[in-house]
């Protein structure tokens, strides 16, 4: 009997663990967790865009005559007032013919500079200047080359070749026609060193462009007449193409055009030549061909050798020559987005870049 109460007892016993295993526990939750969460670093602000002028009116309504726009008799009238315009000697037309451009090697420019001991001696004189200033005198056209590079020497001999078609001996003449050669030369040696930094190829046919460019300008100041010169300013592209096709119908950049044509240069190297002044009322192609990336980078070397040659500072940091002419520069500012240009405000930083502009302007001064 006792045994079966002791049997109850146990059973009773385990029926109430399993009951109590079985009921649902009381889960006490916790109290949610707050997270602050951390303020996210900083984003560096992107530089600001280089806030844009309004157009000058002027500019708006600019429109180049082209050269082949003129009637016969007036295309005449240029040529009978520029006719004492020498053609250029044929060293000027080897320089620039295409394959000498594209594959001249150093001995055959020193053999072609070999039979002009003119420009031969006036090239000399430059490259031991104090703008170049060797650590030993250079005695010799091949010494010569390998200083300056046969880019650098062909472009010294296109400037001589040039100046040396306008000689005057009027001084208000000279003084002009002497501003226009060292802006030329200062304009085509940025050209080379930008080429050289922003790895361009074909910088020889570029600098040849970019001087020949100055070529009409150089005309005007050497054949206008007083009346007319008088009437034409110096400075500013806008301003003195504004008056240029005023006083004799047609901007530098096309009466240039007229005399490289009958001169019978290289038709591509004239379209170049003619077409760089033409960035100043054109905005860019959206599709950015190459071409315009070149003649861009010639625009902007020309105004700013230009402004040096006119004693503007010799620095270009920030492009901020690019503010100080609007109106020259108003349409270039989009150019900054061609793949080729899209590093230029960084290599203008250089202090290399800007000490050579300071040797050069001293120099040409």
């Amino acid at each position: 009997m006792m045994t079966d109460y002791l049997w109850w007892g146990a059973a009773g016993v385990a029926i109430a663990a399993v009951v109590l295993l079985r009921r649902p526990r009381r889960v006490e939750r916790e109290a949610p967790r707050v997270v602050t969460a951390k303020a996210p670093a900083p984003v560096p602000a992107e530089p600001a865009a280089r806030p844009r002028p309004p157009a000058p009116e002027a500019l708006l309504a600019f429109r180049p005559t082209r050269a082949d726009e003129l009637s016969p008799e007036r295309r005449r009238d240029l040529f009978t007032l520029f006719r004492k315009v020498p053609r250029p000697p044929a060293l000027l037309q080897q320089l620039l013919s295409p394959d000498f451009l594209n594959a001249a090697s150093s001995a055959q420019l020193v053999d072609l500079i070999a039979t002009e001991p003119l420009i031969a001696a006036r090239l000399l004189a430059v490259v031991n200047s104090p703008a170049y200033g060797p650590q030993r005198p250079a005695t010799s056209i091949d010494q010569a080359v390998m200083v300056l590079g046969v880019n650098g020497v062909r472009s010294i001999c296109l400037q001589y070749l040039m100046l040396a078609a306008f000689r005057t001996d009027d001084p208000a003449r000279a003084a002009r026609l002497e501003a226009t050669w060292r802006a030329g030369g200062i304009a085509s040696e940025l050209a080379r060193q930008l080429c050289q930094a922003l790895h361009f190829d074909a910088a020889g046919a570029l600098v040849s462009a970019l001087l020949l460019s100055f070529l009409g300008r150089l005309a005007i100041e050497g054949g206008a007449t007083a009346e007319e010169l008088a009437t034409i300013p110096r400075e500013g592209l806008l301003a003195r193409s504004l008056a240029e096709q005023a006083a004799l119908g047609l901007p530098a950049a096309e009466i240039g055009r007229l005399l490289m044509s009958e001169w019978g240069l290289p038709p591509a190297l004239v379209a170049d030549a003619a077409d760089i002044d033409s960035l100043l009322t054109g905005p860019p192609d959206p599709r950015w061909p190459d071409r315009e990336g070149r003649l861009a980078l010639a625009y902007f070397c020309a105004r700013v050798g230009e402004r040096l040659a006119d004693g503007a500072p010799a620095t270009l940091e920030g492009l901020a020559v690019l503010d100080e002419a609007p109106a020259d520069f108003f349409h270039f500012r989009a150019y900054l987005a061609h793949p080729w240009l899209r590093n230029l405000e960084s290599v203008l930083q250089d202090p290399a870049l800007a000490e050579r502009l300071q040797q050069l302007k001293a120099v040409s001064a």
